[in-house]
């Protein structure tokens, strides 16, 4: 398990207590709404969006609510699991934008480990989520899907149903974790020198983030190579690729085999994407090259940071909304870097559908072109580079890139 927090962060346990009893009581409120007053003096403000988040690994159920924490002394941690399962949905921080469009970040804390499994409950759970977010609000509220929601709810649409009948629209934040890591690419082209028909990008993990960013690229950069641990996978993603045309030279390499092999593959691309649905870390720091750039967009983190920055492991799926005020740190610190799936709840609800839709079921590519015109427009672009809360410089991606021979010095000038 990837650790997040390289500083210690703590909350308030008697402040998150009374936060976490006021959102319960609303919760079991037989009312439909709450007077819009109420909800001023409640929690200050009138949200646009709501962003649905869980827990990404066991530490972080006590770090949003603290209150928690006796569990842990008090019973194993697979009963543990359970019984933190079992609490009400609570808004566990607020996204308070330049552009007024505010909302809150809204926390229920089943854990990755024991999800799958529980299916059917965190449906429920998230069904209460979206009429609590009803309760709440007094406008057309866009609702996005964090970490692993979107895999829960088929991408956004068992929810969509009863959003709909709430007067509440739901977006599986795809389009905003693809165009994070779209930016970021770009940028760490632009960084070193490098045309994008060029570049090449090896994706570690073909699932439905890791084939969105192939096709995003697919015809746009000159070679992807797809890593996964089924050959199916791996089959049905380069052929649905190479059926597009311009398409790119496509290659797969099943996960497991040779780990020699595998550092080669690793070491001879520009950068990696790693998009796995997985509470376990992929590689080990030695089955990297030194110089290996890549972006983790996993959640929880499937890439072990490296202390020394010998592998650059940048924090995946960020998007940078100049000015927004997040009063809860991630693990890549407090400042106006969101994650992308957030940034897709802000931007659908800042455009009011105007130019984008709210992302069910697959990506949309022109969809997903059209949000990136969008970002341009109202001034979002990629996140920071950090690897957990350590800022990467452009200094160290072109370092890193050199190391492995993939650019010369001379794109310094």
């Amino acid at each position: 398990m990837v650790q997040v927090y390289r500083k210690k962060w703590a909350r308030n346990p008697l402040k998150t207590f009374f936060n976490y009893l006021r959102d319960s009581i609303v919760c079991a409120l037989p009312i439909k709404k709450l007077p819009k007053w109420l909800c001023r003096i409640l929690y200050g403000i009138s949200p646009r969006f709501v962003f649905l988040v869980h827990p990404r690994a066991y530490q972080d159920v006590f770090i949003s609510a603290p209150f928690l924490a006796p569990i842990k002394f008090l019973f194993k941690k697979s009963r543990a699991f359970t019984l933190v399962s079992l609490t009400s949905p609570f808004i566990l921080n607020s996204v308070r934008t330049p552009q007024g469009v505010d909302g809150f970040v809204i926390a229920q804390l089943t854990v990755p480990e024991i999800m799958m499994e529980r299916r059917h409950a965190v449906q429920r759970q998230l069904e209460k989520m979206v009429r609590f977010v009803s309760k709440i609000s007094h406008e057309k509220v866009v609702i996005g899907l964090g970490g692993w929601f979107p895999m829960v709810t088929r991408r956004g649409s068992t929810l969509h149903g009863l959003a709909q009948s709430l007067g509440l629209l739901v977006t599986n934040g795809h389009c905003g974790t693809l165009a994070s890591i779209y930016l970021m690419i770009e940028k760490i082209a632009r960084i070193g020198g490098i045309e994008l028909s060029t570049l090449n990008i090896v994706i570690i993990g073909v699932g439905k983030m890791g084939t969105n960013v192939a096709r995003a690229f697919n015809g746009k950069v000159n070679k992807i190579t797809l890593i996964d641990i089924k050959e199916s996978n791996l089959t049905k993603t380069k052929d649905r690729l190479e059926s597009s045309e311009p398409h790119s030279e496509i290659n797969v390499f099943l996960s497991g085999q040779d780990k020699r092999s595998l550092k080669e593959i690793l070491r001879e691309h520009h950068v990696g994407v790693c998009a796995t649905s997985t509470f376990r870390n992929v590689f080990k720091l030695r089955d990297m090259p030194k110089g290996f750039i890549a972006i983790d967009d996993s959640r929880p983190e499937a890439l072990p940071r490296d202390p020394r920055n010998e592998r650059i492991i940048l924090e995946g799926g960020l998007l940078k909304i100049e000015g927004t005020q997040v009063d809860y740190n991630y693990g890549f610190g407090e400042d106006d870097n969101v994650f992308g799936c957030l940034g897709e709840a802000f931007l659908v609800s800042y455009d009011c559908q105007h130019h984008i839709k709210p992302t069910l079921g697959d990506v949309d590519l022109n969809n997903f072109f059209a949000l990136l015109e969008l970002c341009k427009k109202c001034g979002v672009v990629e996140g920071d580079f950090k690897s957990k809360d350590t800022p990467i410089s452009d200094e160290d991606i072109r370092i890193a890139l050199e190391s492995r021979g993939l650019v010369s010095n001379s794109a310094r000038h």
